[in-house]
């Protein structure tokens, strides 16, 4: 089974665009797998509105464990599939809250048995950002984009399904933020997604589909 995760910054649509995706691939019933920093699992069914409701919100650090779908779908002969799991959103420095730190180490650990890494990205934040901030074309300002993003950039450099998703696109001045950031990672994919209206999941799709 191909593990795909969704990481990067809290507040970026992680959860949302889960919810949403696996929606967009044809689930109706969710059966999220929960797993906590200690290793306790649990599972429970919801329907699309209630994980939104439920999963999604706009508290940093709402998700502090790793929460999985399993997607089967239909590949030539045989039946893929995939465990789609949004993770605890990284931040800056030592949070104070030792439960975070567990589960931001928790992240990070996922990362080395993905398959898929889903890097996601505030295309709306860097866009404001680009608005007042100084400096070469290809540079992202320090105030959204810093060596915490930097880390993760190289790190899933080393995985053949790694993708950045700028999320936000739907928003005012996200194609700036988008742009920037597509110049300041030409070497790596960057696909424009709105986790809100599904802009960019076909393109996110076909990636997937390709590493399945």
């Amino acid at each position: 089974m191909k593990k795909l995760l969704v990481i990067g910054r809290t507040n970026v649509g992680k959860t949302l665009f889960c919810v949403r995706f696996a929606s967009y691939l044809g689930l109706k019933d969710l059966r999220f797998i929960f797993e906590d920093s200690d290793g306790k699992t649990g599972q429970q069914h919801m329907s699309v509105r209630e994980a939104e409701r439920t999963l999604s919100d706009p508290l940093a650090h709402r998700t502090q464990r790793l929460q999985s779908l399993h997607i089967e779908f239909p590949r030539g002969k045989d039946n893929r599939q995939l465990l789609l799991t949004d993770t605890t959103g990284l931040s800056d420095g030592i949070h104070p809250e030792p439960k975070v730190r567990q589960a931001m180490a928790q992240t990070l650990l996922a990362m080395s048995a993905a398959s898929v890494i889903l890097h996601m990205v505030d295309a709306y934040e860097l866009g404001k950002s680009v608005m007042v901030a100084q400096g070469e074309a290809s540079s992202l300002p320090h105030s959204t984009w810093t060596d915490l993003d930097e880390q993760v950039v190289s790190f899933g450099a080393s995985h053949e399904g790694y993708v950045v998703l700028a999320n936000k696109i739907d928003l005012p001045g996200a194609r700036r933020g988008y742009k920037r950031l597509s110049e300041r990672l030409s070497k790596h994919k960057v696909i424009p997604i709105s986790a809100l209206d599904g802009t960019g999941f076909r393109e996110v799709k076909q990636h997937v589909w390709r590493m399945a």
